[in-house]
């Protein structure tokens, strides 16, 4: 199993498409992945320089690595192999690649669709009590 590096400078569409395809290939441990993503998705301010297409993979890789105990599914953690059930499966972490490089493309043919889009779906998930009314 390969050891990741993080590197200085944030990773590429590119990279973290290498890198997420290693992991469902089995060729990098969830372990490993999930401190290759730390350093972006759990410090403050060190997200601000990803692309929000970046920055969704890094997340979705951070979390890979989430196991639950059988006897009390409810229970989840960042996990090392043995430890519990991990949470996803390798299919679900090559289903979360597929959907990732769907949006990538959308993206790419219409960004400004695209931005469009995603700011419909989030509020579309807003529920009205939980709108806080706007000081002016």
């Amino acid at each position: 199993m390969q050891h990741l590096k993080t590197p200085l400078l944030p990773p590429s569409r590119e990279e973290v498409t290498t890198q997420w395809r290693a992991l469902a290939a089995g060729a990098v441990t969830r372990e490993a992945m999930h401190g290759w993503t730390a350093s972006w998705v759990e410090r403050d301010g060190t997200s601000s320089s990803l692309t929000p297409l970046v920055l969704a993979a890094l997340q979705h890789l951070h979390g890979f690595d989430v196991c639950r105990d059988p006897s009390r599914p409810s229970l989840l953690w960042h996990g090392t192999t043995g430890e519990g059930e991990w949470v996803h499966s390798l299919d679900d972490i090559a289903g979360g690649l597929a959907r990732w490089q769907r949006a990538c493309d959308l993206y790419d043919a219409d960004p400004h669709g695209w931005s469009e889009a995603v700011r419909d779906q989030a509020r579309a998930l807003v529920r009205p009590e939980d709108v806080r009314p706007q000081q002016g």
